[in-house]
């Protein structure tokens, strides 16, 4: 899928003459016959409704129907009454709108579809991607920014994180549309804001299992077969028992992990026994690639540095298998972490709110994390305001990590060692320019503000994985990432997100009666046995890579650093987090050029 929206201009006609014809397979017009939408995609993909007053176009997966559509488009009398649309339709999309000679262009909160936009020929156009509207324009990438995106693990803090790396091109920011007028000119206009957590666990799991229920259901409407990871996990396993239970064939994929201290086969196996009708795909150990596998076949996204080097050789060998299976979409369970993972800023912010419920899951942390007296008062003393924390954070940007659960707006941003003295200096500056805007966060309560962070960073991977999925004929889907699932997960109370016992009590409670054994499973996977086994395969190949490395000709690292990474005896796996990042953006550019990657 790849697409173009225009605004009710006259300079509509001739922006529509500029684009490549592989990009004017299907062309939707405004009432006035002028272009409004202009791309390619499959018709399961679409859901439309046009009238002599406007049309609406949701891109993507959902389970709405078009008599519904076209009966809700009789009632608009201006694109701002689609916000009552927005939060009214499961599944992951693109709305797209065009009412009374406006046009409204969103994606999702997640950023797993993200609309960008930028003037051409005078006017706003808009794009489901960036390097689209670069083309319109000649643009070419802003080299200062790459700075930003060495930072780990999830690169710039909001909102440096959704600017975009084209010149003149700029990502529409979460929670808002974009509304484009018959004058070419175009505005963002806010629709969504967390909402305030006031739910209790009861009413908040029903909230989330219907949620839940109806993001899957979406994935199978006009989908005759569909897919779904199955690594015996609380997240991926509640996708598979949610999918059965809807009509069509499902094909579940377990990839069995290397190593004895990795036991997900094993809660596969007992909850696999349950689900008799679907057809299950064991990948045994050794029969696919192995993790940083070659590249060469790879057709990397321009969009921006994505770091799936390490799982990308897997994760097409899963999609190819699956689309030859004939499945459509598949599943993965990407965001469930993110959503029903309990982080000490979670516990900070029940402290602010709840002092003494607070006190159990305060011990609980510190004895996890072994946090001396000091460490403790320190991480939950008072926060500062998000513009003080983003000026603090351009301070420690070049500090050594410190490992452990950290209380913050968001994960703190941290340079790899290999950066250079003017790629830290650019970002720096970069962060004390953000902080001097006082921007505001999501909430202002910092856990809704780190979660919602935390989706958008999955958003981002999730955006370059599904380029590589549309090479198989198949799309890649993460309902936990769809705006009404965040919604529900952000209205549940603080106290009943937290639990010294069980893991993602939320989820957990969703999931009872639908889901067998994992929802108490109280172990994790372990993947070091395959990371390693890929490192030692790969290692050369991936330092002739960074050897001769467009990022060291720009002088942004130090390819020194980078040999005594591949090279050097660790105790973990944790120095190739700010690797894999560096890998992403050293990638990304030979995508650029054209250059092999493999």
């Amino acid at each position: 899928m790849e697409f173009v929206v225009l605004p009710d201009s006259p300079a509509a006609n001739e922006i529509e003459d500029l684009l490549p014809a592989s990009l004017r397979e299907k062309v939707l017009r405004h009432p006035s016959g002028r272009p409004w939408l202009v791309g390619r995609w499959r018709d399961a993909d679409v859901v439309l409704a046009e009238s002599p007053h406007g049309g609406i176009a949701l891109l993507g997966t959902s389970a709405v129907a078009e008599e519904d559509l076209s009966d809700r488009l009789r009632r608009l009398r201006t694109v701002r009454d689609l916000d009552a649309l927005s939060r009214s339709i499961s599944g992951s999309f693109h709305l797209i709108g065009s009412v009374g000679g406006q046009v409204r262009a969103q994606g999702t909160i997640s950023t797993a579809r993200q609309i960008f936009y930028g003037t051409v020929l005078g006017v706003t156009v808009a794009a489901d991607r960036p390097q689209t509207i670069a083309q319109l324009t000649s643009a070419w990438i802003d080299e200062e920014r790459l700075a930003l995106h060495l930072l780990t693990p999830f690169g710039a803090p909001w909102p440096l994180s959704e600017n975009s790396l084209w010149k003149g091109v700029r990502a529409l920011r979460p929670g808002c549309y974009l509304r484009m007028t018959s004058d070419g000119a175009g505005n963002v206009e806010p629709w969504w804001a967390p909402p305030a957590p006031e739910v209790s666990l009861a009413d908040g799991a029903g909230m989330v299992r219907d949620a839940l229920r109806a993001a899957v259901a979406a994935r199978s409407h006009r989908a005759e077969t569909i897919s779904s990871d199955f690594s015996g996990g609380m997240d991926s396993t509640a996708l598979c028992f949610l999918a059965a239970a809807n009509p069509g064939r499902l094909v579940t994929v377990h990839y069995e992990a290397a190593g004895d201290l990795n036991d997900d086969k094993v809660w596969a196996d007992r909850c696999r026994a349950e689900l008799p009708h679907a057809e299950h795909v064991v990948l045994s150990r050794g029969t696919g690639p192995a993790l940083y596998a070659p590249l060469s076949t790879a057709r990397l996204d321009l969009e921006g540095p994505v770091p799936l080097a390490r799982p990308r050789a897997r994760l097409e060998h899963v999609l190819k298998l699956v689309a030859d299976m004939g499945s459509t979409r598949h599943m993965q369970g990407s965001g469930g972490d993110e959503l029903f993972h309990t982080t000490t800023t979670g516990v900070y912010t029940m402290s602010r709110q709840t002092p003494w419920r607070s006190l159990r899951h305060i011990r609980s942390a510190r004895a996890r994390y072994r946090w001396s007296p000091s460490d403790t008062i320190r991480r939950f003393s008072t926060m500062k305001p998000y513009p003080r924390w983003l000026a603090w954070n351009a301070d420690q940007i070049d500090d050594q990590r410190l490992w452990g659960d950290e209380t913050g707006w968001e994960i703190v941003p941290r340079m790899p060692p290999w950066a250079t003295e003017d790629a830290v200096r650019t970002a720096r500056r970069l962060l004390y320019e953000l902080a001097e805007e006082q921007p505001a966060p999501f909430s202002a309560l910092p856990v809704q503000h780190e979660m919602v962070r935390s989706v958008q960073a999955t958003g981002w991977n999730i955006r370059g994985v599904s380029r590589m999925a549309e090479q198989f004929g198949v799309s890649l889907e993460a309902p936990y990432l769809d705006d009404l699932v965040l919604d529900a997960a952000l209205s549940v109370r603080l106290e009943d997100r937290l639990s010294t016992a069980r893991a993602k009590p939320v989820l957990a409670a969703a999931m009872r009666g639908l889901v067998p054994y994992v929802l108490d499973r109280q172990t994790k996977g372990d993947g070091s046995a395959e990371f390693y086994e890929g490192l030692r395969m790969h290692r050369q190949r991936l330092w002739e890579i960074c050897g001769d490395s467009h990022l060291a000709r720009m002088g942004l690292i130090d390819p020194g650093g980078l040999r005594s990474v591949l090279f050097e005896e660790h105790a973990d796996a944790r120095p190739f987090m700010p690797f894999d990042t560096t890998l992403g953006v050293e990638l990304w550019l030979r995508s650029l050029s054209g250059e092999a990657i493999g």
